[in-house]
């Protein structure tokens, strides 16, 4: 049986743009969007001179025309301005059909508002250089719910408004004091409310106090439920780019993929896209993190709560288990296969012990026939193919699972990695040894149980006319 387990670089490798850094530039040049700018224009614009008319005109006509507040591909991917990017979308835009790619003015405006509304989009924009992957992203996230917790645990000792006020601004000589870093981190968050022009700039946000009154004292549940409301809204954000946008980018032209297996059985998926049934064939699907669309339950968090104080102010919400668990994900992954393996050891347990029992020796060697058979029915035969996974420890759990399924004996199961270079190999390589420690991976590398190969070649054939669509 044939298993293939996706990643990002799956998509990645089909040229659609989901990477972390093509979803922050495309929001970017969203942002960015005028939709003033037409009509601003037409009043604004000089008038002096006849020649100035024909300007007028063309100005008006702008305005007028609902095509201009539209937001077509070439609009959208306008940011890419590093060499790589823009290779990368030039080839999105060759192989794939973009024409129905746009954003009215109404989803516009939608998206512009969600963004200027949303903390943690607003707290990434800003920590743009430090986030290149997804990986990075969830990295970020704990970086917040870190100070979050720390800051908890400071205002929670306070039993005066006058402590809290001295501790967010940085008053009093014997008193506790917030760390600027970590204020500005939580002001992404409207965790407190400036005050303009007065000895006492920084107070608590009244909504995230008990009884909306800081004389109460600060409320981290009203706090910390505010800010997974924020994620789940900005994941909609993202559900929205990836539903509207990569989705949209239709086939153009026939793709298929070289590789050992022609057609996959099964595919356990790290993504969010429904990739390989959209572009090549109907193949049972379970999507681990969720997936997008109008039901969408998409799953973007941390791996686990490191931190005592994380696990204090319950932040379970955060964690990619807690998402799988509350928003009824595919997250069961091998535990078929797991439960095959428990069955036959306890079958195989069960006919040994009657083997030693004092029985009849024909009924004894009838046993013995029934034992060797169920010991060589053992055999799992499962081919996993892992195409643009990171194996990062984030997803651990999964892989630890996986390298289990031989761990007593040779069920015939066999893994090949793929990578894109050899960077990536080396990175894929200490991920693995991470997680799984020297003596498995040597293990499972000198049966040939697990192997890399290079990311098999996507093959953008002839043009699909109608004929062939």
């Amino acid at each position: 049986m044939n298993i293939l387990i996706v990643g990002n670089g799956f998509d990645l490798s089909h040229y659609l743009p989901t990477k972390y850094d093509h979803f922050m530039l495309v929001m970017k040049a969203i942002e960015k969007k005028d939709l003033d700018k037409p009509i601003n224009d037409v009043l604004y614009s000089p008038f002096e001179h006849p020649i100035h008319l024909v300007t007028k005109y063309f100005q008006i006509s702008k305005a007028l025309d609902k095509k201009t507040y539209q937001m077509d591909f070439d609009e959208l991917f306008s940011q890419f301005k590093q060499p790589k990017d823009i290779e990368f979308i030039g080839n999105t835009k060759k192989n794939y059909d973009v024409s129905n790619i746009h954003l009215t003015k109404i989803q516009v405006q939608e998206i512009q508002k969600q963004l200027q509304q949303n903390g943690w989009y607003s707290y990434f924009k800003h920590h743009v250089q430090e986030i290149k992957t997804w990986i990075d992203f969830e990295q970020k996230i704990e970086d917040v719910l870190v100070v979050v917790a720390r800051c908890i645990v400071d205002l929670e000792s306070m039993d005066h408004r006058d402590k809290i006020i001295n501790y967010l601004n940085n008053r009093g000589q014997n008193s506790l004091k917030i760390k600027t870093k970590d204020l500005d981190t939580l002001n992404f968050f409207n965790f407190t409310i400036k005050n303009e022009g007065v000895m006492i700039p920084f107070n608590l946000n009244m909504d995230f106090c008990h009884g909306k009154n800081v004389k109460n004292g600060f409320s981290s549940a009203d706090f910390m439920t505010f800010l997974y409301t924020e994620l789940e809204k900005f994941i909609e954000i993202f559900n929205v780019y990836l539903e509207i946008i990569v989705g949209q980018l239709s086939q153009s032209k026939m793709i298929d993929i070289d590789a050992e297996w022609s057609y996959p059985d099964k595919i356990f998926s790290f993504n969010y896209t429904n990739t390989y049934q959209r572009l090549h064939d109907a193949v049972d699907v379970e999507y681990l993190h969720g997936s997008c669309g109008n039901d969408q339950n998409i799953v973007l968090g941390v791996s686990d709560l490191e931190s005592e104080s994380l696990k204090k102010i319950k932040a379970y919400g955060f964690t990619k288990y807690q998402q799988k668990l509350f928003k009824d994900t595919d997250f069961l992954f091998l535990d078929k296969y797991k439960a095959e393996i428990r069955k036959d050891k306890i079958e195989i347990e069960a006919l040994k012990r009657q083997v030693m029992m004092p029985l009849g020796e024909r009924y004894v060697r009838s046993l013995h026939e029934v034992l060797s058979e169920k010991e060589r029915d053992q055999f799992l035969n499962l081919n996993f193919y892992i195409w643009g996974h990171s194996l990062d420890i984030s997803d651990k759990d999964y892989i630890i699972d996986l390298f289990s399924l031989n761990d007593d004996m040779d069920r015939n199961v066999r893994v090949t990695v793929y990578y894109y270079d050899p960077n990536a190999k080396f990175s894929l390589l200490n991920n693995l040894l991470a997680i799984l420690k020297k003596d498995k991976v040597e293990q499972w590398m000198k049966n040939k149980w697990l192997q890399f190969k290079k990311n098999p070649e996507i093959k953008f054939g002839e043009i699909i006319s109608e004929k062939t669509a």
